[in-house]
């Protein structure tokens, strides 16, 4: 089993060293769809087989054909061992001619056999792209998996357009591209053992003199994969450059819109779009130079070979049947000169995908991990301290905080202040489980966060915060978000709590109304809304508000606070806020400075007792 990053922050390398064996981390995908697999196979073995039934025939369609009426039909042919006869076979005298009509039966047979091959092809084609559509949906949704457990440290050094790539275009790369070299590894060869094996056996010095040639072909090959390689790598580099620079842009249009910056991100897109196009061309470029190549070199071979047949005075029918034969053979000998091409391009993205599936989170649950029940809200923090780290891993000068030791109460109003970069929102995440304490302990009603599992944690846990994010559905899917077995009358009490329920109801569709990405279509205050119905939804004993009434106005703030008055009740809630006014009423609040707790008391005796907080109150109201 693959280990936990240490350094979890940092963006993901993969081995791109083209080894075959990175397509062996493909194969348990390959299990659940093997019948249909070995299926395509054997259709492709029996298709690559049928090349040799058709060249067989094929003498005997030109032996009967191509000397018009003075051949007859007696003429013994060895077809697969098989004395085959034709005027036998139709019972008729060894002597009767080839008549018009029996020309035009031995020429429609070829229709028929070409027909067959193509069914066949066909068949095997289909069986082995609905055996990769069926392996690229798993592959997908375990990668797509795979990253959503990794810990907000991981996000925080990636770029989302690159894990889309990854996820949408890379996956499909590596699914799509290892089926392409099953068909051409199993398919190609096998066609052209068959043909080499009939030619051989039927003129073996010309099939000789004919394919001496062929290693010229390899080392042109061998040079063309290493550019190959490198130009596959930087071709993906740079499609997740440009989804990065897409993602972006759309995600941040407001931004862009506002500083005129439309121009600018265009020329950033089309910077990575530009370097893709070029390296996609340098790939095709040196890809289908391998055809040409081989081609040539086929032509020597078959050169030097109607040469020896000159030599020799073979007949011109049989000297067609082996021309023929050849032609058949160079297609699939050059789909083989394009497989460690193939190879090479395209090892990037499918070491990028094994990379991502075999990475294990920085925080998991441990194998004993225990369901956490339905808690009564109690936190405690025991001597905790952490860092965090850059992306090469390295922890940071100073701690986020410092051996904070504090206890709260279930069913009480605790609230933090200080400072930014005091650590209040690293708490936080902490309490959360988004990171794990360098030392000391994070509890809740006295069991050890991190001996239950995550989900259970979470589920005790309602946020609300500054950065309210809506998904690009209707407004009752973004509220049953916080609990999506939430029946429609639990949805609509949840929006009565929250006070949303009346501009809902004004929207054109109700409940029914699109908010548009990232809840573009509606206010600030609207969104904040909704995201106070889906924590009443979620109905979790502890509730975490991060600056939840910060970009508010006066008077949208105070139907927030009202709405959250709602939803704060029987439970133990933690708040981050700058506003002292919004916190004056909490049990306790405490007060932080550089990752420390300074002090701690209800707003009347830190007034009294701390510096630090009089200083913030007489900020925010003016005093002297």
């Amino acid at each position: 089993m693959a280990k936990a990053d240490p350094n979890p922050s940092k963006p993901i390398e993969p081995n791109s060293d083209g080894s075959p064996l990175l397509y062996r981390r493909m194969l348990p995908y390959l299990q659940p769809v093997k019948g249909r697999f070995i299926l395509g196979i054997l259709i492709g073995v029996a298709a690559a087989a049928f090349n040799v039934v058709i060249l067989q025939s094929f003498e005997i369609i030109f032996s009967l054909v191509l000397r018009g009426q003075t051949e007859n039909m007696g003429k013994n042919f060895d077809f697969f061992g098989i004395n085959l006869n034709p005027a036998r076979l139709l019972g008729v005298p060894d002597d009767t001619a080839v008549s018009f009509q029996i020309a035009l039966v031995a020429c429609a047979c070829i229709p028929v056999l070409f027909a067959i091959r193509g069914l066949l092809e066909y068949l095997n084609k289909y069986c082995l792209a609905w055996v990769g559509n069926k392996m690229l949906y798993a592959i997908r949704n375990d990668t797509f998996a795979s990253i959503l457990k990794q810990s907000p440290a991981f996000f925080g050094g990636s770029k989302a357009g690159e894990l889309i790539q990854t996820v949408f275009n890379q996956t499909s790369v590596a699914q799509r591209n290892a089926v392409q070299l099953v068909q051409l590894v199993t398919s190609s060869p096998l066609k052209v053992i068959a043909i080499l094996s009939l030619l051989f056996w039927k003129y073996p010095f010309f099939t000789f003199m004919s394919l001496f040639v062929f290693p010229l072909c390899v080392l042109p090959v061998v040079r063309l994969s290493k550019r190959v390689k490198k130009s596959g790598r930087q071709e993906e580099e740079q499609a997740g450059a440009m989804l990065t620079a897409m993602h972006e842009s759309f995600g941040g249009i407001r931004l862009v819109k506002a500083y005129s910056r439309e121009s600018y991100e265009v020329a950033r897109f089309e910077q990575a779009n530009n370097a893709m196009s070029l390296n996609a061309i340098r790939w095709q470029r040196a890809s289908e130079m391998a055809g040409p190549i081989v081609e040539s070199v086929a032509s020597l071979g078959i050169s030097v070979g109607l040469l020896y047949w000159w030599k020799m005075e073979y007949e011109a029918g049989a000297f067609m049947l082996v021309i023929l034969a050849l032609t058949q053979l160079y297609p699939p000998a050059k789909e083989l000169s394009k497989a460690n091409l193939l190879l090479q391009k395209t090892a990037y993205a499918v070491s990028n995908v094994v990379a991502i599936l075999d990475r294990e989170p920085d925080i998991k649950d441990k194998p004993n991990a225990i369901i956490l029940p339905k808690i009564k809200g109690e936190v405690s923090l025991e001597n905790v301290t952490f860092t965090y780290r850059n992306q090469e891993g390295q922890p940071l000068d100073q701690p986020a905080v410092k051996a904070i030791s504090l206890k709260l109460d279930p069913g009480k109003f605790y609230a933090f202040v200080g400072p930014s970069g005091a650590g209040k929102s690293t708490l936080f995440s902490l309490l959360l489980r988004f990171y794990e304490p360098d030392s000391g302990r994070v509890l809740i009603d006295g069991i050890d966060v991190r001996s239950v599992t995550q989900q259970s944690l979470r589920e005790n846990i309602g946020i609300v915060s500054q950065d309210t994010f809506l998904f690009h559905d209707t407004i009752r899917e973004n509220i049953r978000y916080g609990r999506l077995n939430a029946t429609e009358e639990e949805i609509v009490a949840a929006a009565k709590k929250s006070h949303a329920h009346d501009f809902i109801m004004a929207q054109n569709k109700g409940y029914d109304t699109v908010v548009g990405d990232a809840g573009c279509n509606l206010s600030g205050g609207q969104k904040q809304r909704l995201s106070i119905a889906r924590a009443v939804l979620r109905n979790a004993p502890i509730l975490l508000l991060d600056e939840a009434t910060s970009a508010l106005d006066t008077e949208t703030e105070r139907i927030i606070q009202d709405a959250i008055h709602q939803l704060s009740e029987g439970k133990t809630v933690i708040a981050i806020a700058h506003r002292l006014s919004t916190i004056m009423e909490a049990d306790q609040i405490v007060v932080m400075r550089e990752g420390r707790i300074q002090a701690v008391g209800t707003h009347a005796e830190l007034l009294a007792t701390s510096e630090l907080y009089q200083n913030l109150n007489a900020l925010q109201f003016h005093e002297t």
